[in-house]
């Protein structure tokens, strides 16, 4: 009889090491308390706010001061706005505060699996993905929904793709990366604070949406170009024309100014909506620039792993330059607000039409460099969310060994070996480790009764499995595993829609599992089956899953299929390759 790979749920598979005291409920009480002396100088700088206004309004009213002493009016005036800008640097503080001790119960909300507390649900898995929806990756109370710290969509979308589609070949850096931002706490608390205020809401994730799109958007007309030209020339020659006149010349200024005038009217539509256009760019990166010029400060400071990331936002074409020149130019947009201003200045000179010039040129400046700005921000900020991972339990998971090459010359080397592995979506307490090793080619029938978690268990060795190929922590005292291309067939359901039974959405279910045990792969498969043709009678069910077993026996692929079917136990004196574990 040999030994069974899974240990028995009902012995412990250690003596758990006495937990660290907790540093967030302590943290977030002196959180409170900081709390609570801003607020308390929030309202002392109100009451000094009225008290200025008030006895300036007095010192007027009662006649000690004579209100032809202009200076009482300017100090009172020069006081009051001194403690405007000292009350707003103070609620701004209130805010970014509030948005941290948010972000800190959250995170302990994370570690102690409180759903309800992570209002962020991430969208459902994609249909026919082959794994995401078995393995409870996707959509509420899944994987991403514990992980998915992202303060911004690109990070929450990159994250996403990391677990969704595999990337052998980068993963090994990835995971050198996360490492290296492992110990970064605070820059990991501020790059989350950053978005999260960016974003408005702890609730809600900043989104490049508008900011692309505008530097997507059609240039301008060149013939723009002209019109500067000839309305330059006009607005030139009509003071000139008027000096002429105001020194006995003729009086042609008139003419010019007319002309200028029809001119710039005639072409004024195209130009319009120039400042509503800088104003949306430049606030849509207003609320990124914290964000990117942070990173550019940090980036010297960082370890060497994560230099090609930021790359990017060093150098020549740092965000920060480039940045205040937009900034410069909505200042110089902003005086267009004013009515009069905006007629007074078109009337001196084509304003709008420079304005409408220069920010073209910042456009196309963006439009080459933006993507790649953003890039190293979701990068940076979704490795570091797989290093907040880590933190959530750091006295339970582990950095995998990625096998790149095999282990070693011996053919039987296990593709994946675990000891105390556990599954992320359960409570650290109740959760029950196993040691498990998969070799190239075998199958491992798991039974047991029910509750037993028998379905657990292989959920947890495929989680597992992508956790640590996207790079991140996994939940196990160790874990080396080579690539492996995850295939599930666990959770089927009817499809009404497509007029679909349960058996025939498993049977095609199945088919994509076994076309994915393609020998030519680049790397093996990992099938994962749950009880297997379960909506079918018994004798074509033991018929189908024996056929299935045997095709999966020796092919490019290991697996697991766990069954109440005891007969299919006996395939194990059948083919070596077949192991039974309870």
């Amino acid at each position: 009889r040999r030994p069974t790979l899974c240990r028995n749920p009902a012995l412990p598979s250690r003596v758990p090491a006495p937990m660290p005291p907790d540093p967030l409920p302590p943290l977030l009480a002196r959180l409170d308390r900081r709390a609570d002396r801003l607020r308390a100088r929030s309202l002392r700088l109100s009451r000094a706010r009225l008290a200025v206004v008030l006895i300036g309004l007095g010192l007027a009213a009662s006649g000690v001061v004579p209100v032809s002493d202009w200076w009482v009016g300017i100090a009172t005036l020069l006081a009051f706005l001194a403690l405007v800008r000292v009350h707003d640097r103070v609620e701004r503080a209130r805010t970014r505060l509030a948005t941290w001790r948010a972000l800190k119960a959250r995170h302990l909300s994370r570690r102690d699996l409180d759903w309800e507390a992570l209002p962020l649900v991430p969208a459902p898995a994609p249909p026919d993905h082959p794994y995401a929806s078995d393995l409870d990756l996707c959509g509420p109370r899944s994987l991403l929904h514990l992980v998915d710290a992202a303060g911004t969509a690109g990070a929450s979308r990159r994250l996403r793709d990391w677990l969704l589609d595999l990337d052998f070949g980068g993963a090994p850096e990835r995971q050198a990366r996360v490492r290296a931002l492992v110990p970064r706490e605070r820059l990991r608390d501020r790059l989350a604070l950053l978005a999260h205020t960016a974003s408005g809401s702890v609730d809600c994730r900043w989104d490049d949406a508008t900011v692309r799109g505008w530097i997507a958007a059609p240039p301008p007309d060149r013939s723009l170009r002209v019109w500067l030209v000839v309305l330059g020339a006009l607005a030139v020659l009509t003071p000139a024309l008027f000096a002429l006149a105001l020194s006995g010349g003729p009086s042609l200024w008139g003419y010019s100014l007319v002309a200028y005038i029809l001119l710039y009217l005639s072409m004024y539509g195209r130009v319009a909506e120039v400042f509503d256009r800088t104003y949306d760019l430049e606030r849509g990166l207003r609320e990124a620039a914290p964000l990117l010029t942070f990173l550019e400060r940090e980036a010297p400071r960082l370890p060497e792993e994560l230099a090609p990331v930021l790359a990017p936002l060093t150098g020549a074409d740092a965000p920060s330059a480039r940045l205040r020149r937009l900034r410069r130019l909505a200042s110089a947009a902003a005086v267009t607000r004013n009515d009069i201003g905006r007629i007074v200045l078109n009337l001196l000179l084509p304003y709008d039409l420079l304005l409408t010039l220069a920010l073209e040129r910042v456009r196309g400046e963006l439009a080459a460099r933006l993507p790649a700005w953003l890039d190293a921000l979701y990068e940076t900020e979704a490795l570091a969310v797989l290093a907040g991972t880590h933190a959530l339990r750091p006295e339970a998971t582990v950095f995998p060994d990625l096998l790149t090459a095999p282990a070693s010359a011996d053919a039987t080397a296990p593709l994946l070996e675990a000891r105390d592995l556990r599954h992320p979506l359960l409570p650290l307490a109740g959760a029950v480790g196993n040691e498990v090793a998969l070799e190239a080619g075998g199958v491992i029938v798991v039974t047991g009764s029910n509750m037993s978690g028998k379905s657990t268990f292989l959920r947890a060795i495929g989680v597992a499995t992508v956790l640590a190929w996207a790079g991140g922590p996994v939940w196990a005292r160790s874990l080396a595993l080579a690539p492996l291309r995850p295939f599930t067939s666990m959770r089927i359901g009817d499809v009404l829609q497509e007029g679909l039974s349960t058996f025939y959405a498993e049977v095609r279910r199945l088919r994509r599992v076994l076309d994915g045990v393609d020998a030519g792969a680049p790397a093996p498969a990992l099938v994962l089956i749950d009880e297997m043709l379960r909506g079918t009678n018994n004798r074509e069910r033991l018929a189908g899953a024996q056929g299935v077993t045997r095709a999966l026996a020796g092919a490019n692929a290991t697996s697991l299929v766990a069954t109440h079917d005891l007969a299919l136990a006996d395939l194990e004196h059948e083919d070596r390759r077949v192991r039974n574990a309870h």
